[in-house]
């Protein structure tokens, strides 16, 4: 009898496949309104889809947001603020509370900062696969490709154990730089020669997230019909040459800082929501979906059975995207202030560097091309007090310094987090 309980409750509980992509802006999408054909595979996920038009990173670098993502917790409380410090094993996280449910977890990686050894974010998995590590005219090759990224899921999921529930984390990095071009996945068509710096880069860029798009299809044609959610999310965004910047990690604009986010499943009515979500949201609303109790310590909300006032106050943080490469730096650096904070509010966003302050009003000006700073102190005086308070109410942990390898440095050269 006891058997046939714990089978009927497997029976009921549902799988929950949480997809990831490294660096995408929802603006290159074209559900999220982009002209050119970049996501084919995503627009027809999203279509059945919960679309949330206003969720933001907690910091717009790879190992920090997912750590924040898998853990409820701000970047700063548990020291993980930049990749290479690991997140510390006393904190809880979403695949641990997975498993401990009886779910099989599996996880497919493709970045190298997560690599289990280095974030920390393997705890609670029976597979996190991060075996990649091929060179390639001696130089080490940086991130897993999506097509490889697909072989794999699919591999798993074809030798999953159906008597359990699945929980899996499958993270595609394709649209990270150094951009690759790929012809049969190149939506521009125009000549790259033909073109300027700037627009060549976006052209690239889209040709990788148009890769991604095409091989993350496979998967979602083969995930279970039934009984199924479906969680998509970026880390972060990246900068193509607004502002003058190039990348991601040491900037809080809109382009750094926005990110793509959607729920599918039985029972989420497909639309939009313009409901000021976040990084932090994405475990509790995970957990919720498969009936689970949220993680102890938990700051973010479940997105699907919370009411988000719309002046929810979100604070952002940057402590810049280099890892140092004096062993024990990372460690040191974990407790260190960040190099820029940010809060949005009800459509105003105040970034601070030092003495600097910019105030855009997003509702009017999205692009973040006009600085209303100087003109607007009360606002200015408001807005800083709230990342005051914050400062004062969060605890700073500390993380782990993960050890780098002679591979470690040169991969995450590549990817230009190393100084």
């Amino acid at each position: 009898m006891v058997c046939l309980t714990v089978l009927a409750l497997f029976a009921a509980a549902p799988n929950v496949v949480f997809i990831s992509c490294d660096t995408l802006r929802p603006d290159h999408l074209g559900c999220y309104g982009y002209d050119e054909n970049t996501s084919p595979a995503l627009d027809r996920l999203a279509a059945q889809s919960l679309v949330f038009d206003d969720a933001i990173c907690e910091v717009p670098l790879t190992n920090p947001s997912f750590v924040s993502m898998m853990t409820s917790r701000v970047p700063r409380m548990t020291g993980a603020t930049r990749n290479g410090l690991r997140l510390p094993g006393s904190v809880p996280t979403l695949a641990e509370q997975f498993h401990n449910a009886g779910y099989e977890t599996i996880c497919v990686q493709s970045n190298w900062t997560l690599k289990a050894r280095l974030s920390g974010l393997e705890r609670g998995f029976d597979v996190y696969e991060d075996d990649f590590h091929t060179g390639r005219w001696g130089v080490i090759k940086s991130e897993r490709y999506a097509d490889e990224v697909s072989r794999i899921a699919l591999d798993l999921l074809a030798r999953r154990d159906a008597d359990r529930p699945l929980f899996a984390w499958i993270h595609y990095s394709d649209p990270h730089a150094p951009y690759r071009f790929h012809s049969a996945t190149y939506p521009a068509g125009t000549s790259r020669w033909r073109m300027n710096q700037a627009d060549r880069t976006r052209a690239l860029y889209d040709s990788e997230i148009a890769f991604m798009d095409s091989n993350l299809g496979r998967v979602l044609d083969a995930l279970p019909k039934e009984n199924t959610y479906i969680v998509f999310v970026a880390d972060h965004g990246e900068s193509l040459y607004e502002h003058n910047y190039l990348g991601h990690g040491r900037r809080l604009y809109q382009a750094g800082v926005h990110i793509p986010l959607m729920i599918c499943g039985p029972g989420v009515s497909p639309g939009r929501s313009a409901a000021p979500a976040r990084g932090l949201d994405v475990a509790p609303t995970i957990l919720g979906l498969a009936g689970l109790a949220p993680l102890p310590g938990a700051l973010g909300v479940d997105l699907l059975h919370t009411s988000l006032a719309q002046n929810r106050q979100r604070v952002i943080e940057t402590y810049g995207g280099a890892v140092p490469r004096v062993p024990g730096a990372r460690a040191l650096m974990s407790g260190s202030h960040p190099q820029r904070q940010g809060v949005l509010v009800d459509g105003w966003k105040l970034i601070l560097t030092g003495n600097k302050a910019e105030l855009f009003d997003l509702k009017n000006d999205p692009q973040e091309v006009k600085n209303l700073a100087p003109g607007a102190g009360e606002r200015v005086k408001a807005l800083s007090a709230v990342i005051h308070e914050w400062n004062t109410r969060m605890p700073k942990g500390h993380a782990h310094d993960a050890t780098l390898t002679g591979d470690d440095m040169s991969a995450l050269e590549s990817l230009g987090y190393l100084k």
